[in-house]
């Protein structure tokens, strides 16, 4: 993604972003939509969390990206408002940042306007979200990674895998077997 929204967002932050960290797709049903993804893309979650604040997270690695499904569950709309809307859909890109407190300095001090009620921790670390840039609509999240909590790395951890939901059948699993992981393809 190389759009006027990120470049207005790379400027804002000062040469702070390190790199793309994952693109946020907002979705009904997270249990279907990881089972299509698995159907369609044969792709495995690499990581499943979810909060108290009402969020279940899966993401899938494609290449050198990482795509996030979320599902809101409960009140986190409620607590941080319609940016974190239950709209359907692309959502946010996230942004590495080595300093979370220093980018939101920055990209503050140039224009840009933090969520309330963040930063907060996150699937991978601090987190915060920027209100919409304003020529593009372009929601970015800011992400210092951190040491994963534990409790955040599976939250499906002690759930027998076929009680998971979505599972794809074994031979669907692993289309490309045998194949070196750097010949694989985006599929």
């Amino acid at each position: 993604m190389t759009g006027q929204g990120e470049q207005a967002i790379r400027e804002a932050a000062g040469g702070l972003l390190r790199d793309v960290l994952h693109i946020g797709i907002v979705v009904a049903d997270l249990d279907r939509s990881v089972a299509e993804w698995e159907r369609l893309f044969r792709l495995r979650p690499s990581d499943v969390w979810a909060s108290d604040l009402g969020v279940r997270v899966v993401f899938f690695d494609v290449g050198g990206t990482r795509i996030e499904l979320v599902e809101y569950t409960g009140p986190i709309v409620e607590r941080f408002g319609p940016v974190l809307s239950r709209r359907e859909g692309v959502h946010h890109v996230c942004f590495r940042v080595a300093d979370l407190d220093a980018a939101l300095g920055e990209v503050s001090a140039r224009g840009l306007r933090v969520v309330p009620g963040f930063p907060v921790d996150g699937a991978h670390g601090r987190i915060a979200f920027l209100e919409p840039e304003p020529s593009t609509g372009l929601i970015a999240e800011l992400c210092e990674v951190g040491e994963p909590k534990p409790e955040a790395r599976r939250a499906d951890r002690g759930v027998p895998r076929a009680e998971r939901g979505g599972e794809p059948k074994p031979e669907a699993r692993r289309a490309d077997r045998g194949v070196p992981r750097a010949e694989r393809g985006a599929l």
